[in-house]
């Protein structure tokens, strides 16, 4: 016959709340952010449910989730922070920190750039950021080696591509330097 501490014990166990998903923010920027959850990969139930969930959250424009890759895409107007602590405050997933949290020397080097950046826009009256220079720069080189026939270098198509890459990647609203 069962005591009442078995049954208590019972009971609330059966009362538990299930553990949450744990998410990795694997991505983020200024618009993006990229959730991860591994251990619901191919749910994809759970993923058209949460995307539907944070697509209601103020400030996010879109949600779209991919359970093959077990992450979601939220495209936003609002502090990324902002949006994961509403995540956890819901009660849709448990953060487990970043997959690639940047490392001091990434730190430093982002900030050398962007200070760059900034001082390079506010010269060309924001005609020219960073990413517009190398681009710049790596058409030039492509072309003078073009010019001089020389193979032993980055060889002009190479120099195109990578400039190319970068200017797409640049490519994208930035705020006007003050």
């Amino acid at each position: 016959m069962p005591t009442q501490r078995h049954y208590l014990r019972f009971h609330l166990r059966e009362k538990q709340v299930p553990e949450l998903p744990v998410a990795v923010v694997s991505h983020r920027t200024g618009t993006r952010l990229r959730i991860k959850i591994p251990s619901k990969r191919r749910d994809e139930a759970f993923f058209t449910t949460l995307a539907e969930k944070m697509s209601a959250f103020e400030g996010v424009r879109s949600a779209e989730a991919n359970p093959l890759t077990a992450s979601i895409l939220l495209n936003h107007e609002s502090d990324p922070d902002r949006i994961i602590r509403s995540c956890i405050k819901d009660g849709l997933l448990s953060i487990g920190g970043s997959r690639s949290a940047p490392t001091h020397l990434h730190q430093r080097l982002t900030t050398t750039f962007e200070s760059m950046d900034g001082t390079l826009r506010e010269a060309s009256g924001n005609e020219l950021d960073i990413g517009g220079l190398a681009f710049v720069t790596l058409v030039g080189v492509g072309i003078y080696q073009i010019s001089i026939g020389n193979a032993a270098a980055i060889p002009w198509y190479a120099a195109a591509w990578y400039a190319f890459n970068l200017f797409l990647r640049s490519n994208t609203a930035k705020e006007p330097a003050p």
